[in-house]
C-alpha cells in the first residue's frame, strides 16, 4: 500500500511539471551600425525599436508624421495618427530637449504555435506571418540545443544584417516651422532615414531580483528600490548601457509544440494577448488581439529593469544558487539562512527551467 501511494504522488509530481510551462529568458539585441542620425538641428537614435529625437536648437522644431514612416522588412507604416486635423499631425519638439516620437511595432512578442498559428476567441486561429515562422525556427533550434544539454546555461545566434529575419528603418521629415499648405509658402526639405536589425537572440538561464516592496509608517512611507533586477546566466554580446541599450527583455514560456513570448513585468491579461483597464482600441483588434506590439523601452522606463550578465556556465544550477545568496547575503540575510534558502531556490528553478529535449 505504501508503495502505491508512493508511485501516486511521483505520477502527480510528474503530471504537475509537464503541465507546467518552462520558463527562459530571451534578448533580442538590435544592431547600431546605422541607428544614429546627426545635422545641425537635431540628433535622433533609434534606442532598441524607439525613436529618441534631441532638438540641439532653441526653437521649437516640428516633425511631420503624415510624411514620416517605418518599415519593417518590406511593410511600410505611416506615422500620422489619423486625425482630422492635419496640422495636428506636426508633433512639436521642445528647445534643447528630448522626444521619444514613435514607438515602432514589434511582431516578436506573442503566441507561437507549430501547428502553423495560435489560438483565438470564437476557435479562430491566427496564422504565423513568414517573420514570425523565421522567429519560431530560430527559438526551437536554441531550446534544442539548451534541452539537450543540461548543464548549458544558455545559448545564443548572431545574425549580420542580411541574414536577418527583422530589419527595421525610420523615414523622418521635419521642419524648422510649422508649414500651413493653405500659405502656398515653398516649405524647406528635412529628411533623414535611420535603419537597425535583430542581430542577437540569447536564450539564457536567470533569475530576477524582484522591487523591493514599500514599507509604511505612521510618518511616512519607505520606497525601497523600484527596479525589477533579471540576472542572466550569459554573457553580453556588446557593451552594456541599461539606460539606452539595444537589448529587448523578455520571458519566453515553452510548452508543448507552442511557446509564448512577453515582456518581463507583462500583467497575466497582457500574457494573454487580452486588453487591460485603460487600454485604447488603437493598435488592437475588435476581438481585443493585439495588432500592434511594442518595444519595451517605454515599458520599462516607467520602472526601470536592470540586466545584470553572469557570464555563461556549465553548471547553471549551481551558478545560479551561489549568486542567489550572494544577493541574499548582501541583501541581509545570515550567511547560513540565505544558504539554504538560495539551495531550495535553485531547486525550484531547475524544475522550471529544465527543458524537455
Amino acid at each position: 500500500m505504501k508503495r502505491i501511494k508512493i508511485m501516486f504522488a511521483l505520477v502527480a509530481v510528474m503530471f504537475a511539471m509537464g503541465a507546467q510551462a518552462q520558463k527562459q529568458a530571451l534578448l533580442v539585441g538590435y544592431s547600431q551600425t546605422d541607428n544614429v542620425y546627426e545635422d545641425e538641428n537635431i540628433r535622433a537614435e533609434l534606442v532598441r525599436l524607439s525613436l529618441k529625437i534631441t532638438n540641439k536648437t532653441n526653437k521649437p522644431i516640428f516633425v511631420d508624421r503624415s510624411s514620416s514612416f517605418y518599415y519593417v522588412n518590406d511593410d511600410a507604416v505611416c506615422l500620422d495618427e489619423k486625425r482630422d486635423d492635419t496640422q495636428k499631425n506636426y508633433q512639436p519638439l521642445a528647445p534643447k530637449s528630448d522626444t521619444w516620437v514613435s514607438t515602432l511595432i514589434n511582431p516578436i512578442r506573442g503566441k507561437y504555435d507549430a501547428g502553423g498559428g495560435s489560438g483565438r476567441r470564437g476557435g479562430k486561429a491566427k496564422y504565423q506571418t513568414d517573420l514570425q515562422l523565421q522567429v519560431m525556427n530560430y527559438m526551437e533550434t536554441m531550446r534544442y540545443e539548451l534541452a539537450n544539454n543540461q548543464k548549458k546555461s544558455c545559448t545564443n545566434i548572431h545574425l549580420t544584417g542580411d541574414e536577418s529575419f527583422m530589419k527595421v528603418k525610420v523615414y523622418i521629415r521635419y521642419d524648422l516651422e510649422r508649414y500651413f499648405p493653405e500659405s502656398k509658402k515653398e516649405r524647406e526639405d528635412h529628411t533623414f532615414t535611420l535603419s537597425t536589425w535583430v542581430s542577437d537572440m540569447i536564450l539564457s538561464k536567470y533569475y530576477i531580483q524582484d522591487q523591493d516592496k514599500v514599507k509604511r509608517t505612521n510618518a511616512v512611507n519607505i520606497q525601497g528600490r523600484m527596479t525589477d533586477i533579471m540576472h542572466v546566466f550569459a554573457d553580453t554580446p556588446f557593451e552594456y548601457d541599461e539606460d539606452n541599450s539595444p537589448l529587448d527583455i523578455y520571458l519566453a514560456d515553452f510548452d508543448k509544440g507552442r511557446f509564448n513570448i512577453y515582456r518581463l513585468g507583462a500583467s497575466d491579461a497582457e500574457k494573454e494577448g487580452k486588453p487591460e483597464k485603460g487600454d485604447t482600441p488603437k493598435g488592437r483588434d475588435k476581438k481585443g488581439g493585439q495588432e500592434e506590439m511594442k518595444s519595451n523601452f517605454e515599458e520599462r522606463s516607467k520602472v526601470r529593469q536592470v540586466l545584470v550578465w553572469e557570464g555563461e556556465s556549465t553548471n547553471w544550477v549551481q551558478a545560479l544558487q551561489d549568486s542567489y545568496e550572494r544577493y541574499l547575503v548582501e541583501d541581509g540575510l545570515k550567511p547560513k539562512k540565505a544558504h539554504d534558502e538560495a539551495k531550495d531556490f535553485a531547486k525550484k528553478q531547475k524544475g522550471l527551467q529544465t527543458l524537455k529535449p
